[in-house]
């Protein structure tokens, strides 16, 4: 009796250090993720969607209200007369795309179309600097590479 009971005690103990130890799998073809903004206005929503197929186009899999390898940042800023919008992509504290729009108009008139040209602007900067997504992924493989796991 009491040596099905040792034999247990030391299976689940080497069971338990051993998930302690494991690393993360990742596929090795696996697509670079980029974190999607989870709060959007009504603005920024119905543009959000360009931004998206611009990242898939480039080989990024954008995730919906989560994080992932890389993070965006996306905001317009509509003031009276000045849009501004803002469309960053980042890696930890490194930018790796961004492109800045700004636009003006006639307070409370054609506000739609100011803030089209403020987003067309920032979106054409935004994806003149946007690396293609293999060459995003080998830098943060190489990053990934260079960490040293303790066991």
């Amino acid at each position: 009796m009491r040596l099905p009971a040792i034999l247990l005690s030391a299976a689940t103990a080497a069971l338990l250090s051993s998930c302690a130890t494991r690393t993360e799998f990742t596929p090795e073809k696996s697509q670079t993720t980029v974190g999607m903004p989870a709060k959007l206005s009504d603005r920024e929503s119905s543009y959000i969607s360009q931004v998206d197929g611009s990242l898939r186009n480039q080989g990024y899999l954008p995730v919906r209200h989560g994080t992932g390898d890389m993070q965006l940042d996306f905001g317009i800023s509509e003031g009276p007369i000045n849009t501004d919008t803002s469309i960053r992509l980042s890696e930890g504290r490194t930018t790796v795309a961004e492109g800045e729009g700004r636009a003006a108009g006639a307070p409370l008139i054609g506000r739609d179309k100011v803030a089209e040209r403020s987003f067309t602007r920032a979106f054409e900067a935004f994806e003149a600097s946007l690396p293609n997504a293999s060459a995003a992924g080998q830098h943060h493989a190489e990053e990934q590479g260079e960490q040293e796991y303790v066991y």
